[in-house]
């Protein structure tokens, strides 16, 4: 093999990511049987293949002598670099991008496992020997000014994928966070709730434990806290009905408009009830709002890594909110 100069490896990085990206991409399309856009990035690369290429050819060429210690020395420098990866992102996003538990000799964490650091070792060995020659001849192929222009210009696509996913990601864990304490404020308030009301805790906990509560499912909620309350059903249905078809504006004008505040008052039996209700539909109002802004960079970036998961409780339901969005774009 020849060596390559710092322009040449940086080539080799996004031409590694990019064949890793196709790799991801195809094997999880066809178990899921339909097109995901695999990885952390929305352009069509995945780093850890790009780094892993590159250090696995950058340890393998000292030892191209001896295919043995190249199986070696690739296996364990892409193993340290797949185990830090994860370690550093899940610290940083709070989302593990993939995980190993469950297989042979993997670790407690799940970032690395046997058959990943065998196929990483095997990877080397391909790249070193077999590859070698048509990876040489694609190195230096372009002249040095095209090779220098074609580096910036994906440089600078990556660098500006790099801001944009990353920032995405950090929406993602703010997300699962405001929507876990929203779920504990409305767990908490109806565990306060009289003793007459424990369907409405246990329709709510069906319908957070299920996913999202939709206004529809809201309505019903209401309806039996009005009911069991008794009095003023049809003037506390249209209250909160009405602040409930604008989370921005018409909850913020009806807690300004007395008459309404008296309507929400009067349809609950005392005035505890009445404040409970209103700290329930506060808190709701925020989970509701967190929905409604997973914008398109925050459902590729869910639905680009299906195996994803987060420590955060919020996680999950903003997720599978994230690929019903997406179903039902597509007419499912």
């Amino acid at each position: 093999m020849k060596e390559y100069d710092l322009a040449q490896w940086l080539l080799l990085f996004y031409i590694f990511s990019f064949c890793g990206w196709i790799f991801e991409s195809s094997y999880v399309s066809i178990l899921n049987k339909k097109f995901v856009n695999r990885g952390f990035l929305i352009g069509p690369w995945i780093p850890i293949y790009g780094f892993g290429g590159v250090i696995m050819l950058f340890v393998a060429i000292p030892f191209y002598a001896s295919p043995l210690l190249v199986f070696l020395v690739g296996l364990a420098a892409a193993t340290t670099l797949e185990y830090v990866t994860g370690v550093v992102m899940e610290k940083i996003f709070a989302i593990k991008y993939w995980d190993y538990t469950g297989k042979a000799f993997a670790s407690k964490n799940g970032y690395i496992c046997l058959e990943s650091s065998l196929c990483w070792g095997v990877f080397t060995l391909i790249l070193t020997y077999a590859a070698s020659r048509w990876i040489d001849d694609f190195i230096y192929l372009p002249g040095r000014a095209m090779l220098l222009g074609i580096d910036a210009v994906l440089a600078a696509l990556f660098t500006t994928d790099v801001y944009l996913s990353a920032k995405t990601a950090l929406h993602i864990k703010n997300l699962s966070q405001l929507v876990a304490k929203a779920n504990t404020e409305m767990g908490e308030i109806l565990d306060k709730m009289p003793e007459d009301l424990v369907d409405i805790r246990k329709a709510f906990n069906a319908a957070r434990s299920d996913g999202h509560i939709t206004k529809e499912e809201w309505d019903d909620l209401l309806g039996k806290a009005l009911t069991a309350a008794g009095g003023g059903l049809s003037r506390g249905r249209a209250a909160i009905s009405g602040k409930l078809e604008s989370i921005e504006s018409s909850i913020s004008e009806a807690r300004k408009t007395a008459d309404k505040r008296r309507d929400v008052r009067a349809a609950f039996r005392d005035d505890a009830i009445a404040e409970a209700a209103k700290r329930f539909e506060a808190a709701l109002a925020r989970r509701q709002k967190t929905f409604f802004t997973l914008d398109a960079l925050t459902r590729r970036a869910l639905n680009g890594n299906p195996s994803a998961s987060s420590r955060l409780e919020g996680f999950d339901q903003i997720k599978k909110l994230a690929g019903e969005k997406k179903d039902k774009k597509a007419g499912k």
